[in-house]
């Protein structure tokens, strides 16, 4: 083997590594830059950043609502032995919310990273109805790994402190108020005005004036409430 030979295959094998460090810490680079939002419960405060940089569509429509007030005096209508779910405007499983501008409910389609799964407690994830495309407003926060969810639920987020709070929560305990507290850009730390007032609009019906009823997967065992 000749020293060419021997310069181009050393090359190869950095360039193969470099992709490797690139592809490793990737994720972590997109955290850096996420947001911090503080949900303010009966229950105590919970922290969660919001994965701006993996899921952006999700975590952008998630933040809008927090800025507009949204989630304020909203409750957790469903808890279970492996997540809490909140963030319907009616308090129960049909509410979306309705865009003021056309008057119509917003949906997002959904958003799947495959470097963000239920793997633990404190993930944060949109829920919807059998539409893989139905996610408004309402999400869940994990109480224990789900890995069976991942591909079919667009994680955004998750819990950096309060797990205590959501491992407490029980139907009927509120979000007193949603806020966005930090933005990690380039290093600095800055607060990012809120909406005092709450635009939640009103829980909507789907064409033909049948509600939009929340499907759990079928395998949790202990779902239906």
């Amino acid at each position: 083997m000749n020293s060419h030979s021997i310069k181009k295959q050393a090359l190869q094998i950095l360039n193969a590594l470099a992709v490797f460090i690139l592809l490793s810490v990737a994720p972590a680079c997109a955290q850096g830059a996420d947001p911090v939002v503080e949900l303010q419960t009966s229950k105590g405060n919970i922290y969660i950043r919001v994965f701006r940089g993996l899921a952006p569509r999700t975590s952008m429509n998630f933040l809008d609502l927090v800025s507009r007030g949204f989630y304020n005096g909203t409750y957790f209508h469903r808890v279970e032995t492996w997540c809490v779910q909140g963030g319907s405007p009616n308090g129960d499983p049909n509410g979306n919310f309705v865009d003021p501008a056309t008057g119509r409910p917003r949906f997002i389609p959904l958003e799947v990273n495959r470097n963000l799964a239920h793997s633990r407690a404190g993930v944060v994830a949109m829920a919807r109805t059998s539409n893989p495309n139905s996610a408004s407003c309402q999400f869940y926060i994990t109480k224990k790994p789900m890995r069976q969810l991942d591909g079919q639920y667009a994680i955004f987020g998750s819990v950096v402190q309060g797990l205590n709070a959501v491992q407490s929560m029980g139907r009927g305990d509120q979000i007193l108020s949603a806020k966005i507290i930090q933005i990690n850009s380039g290093g600095n730390q800055t607060s990012r005005p809120q909406s005092t007032g709450n635009s939640r609009g009103r829980g909507v019906r789907s064409r033909g004036g049948q509600s939009q009823n929340f499907e759990p997967p079928t395998d949790i065992p202990d779902s239906g409430f």
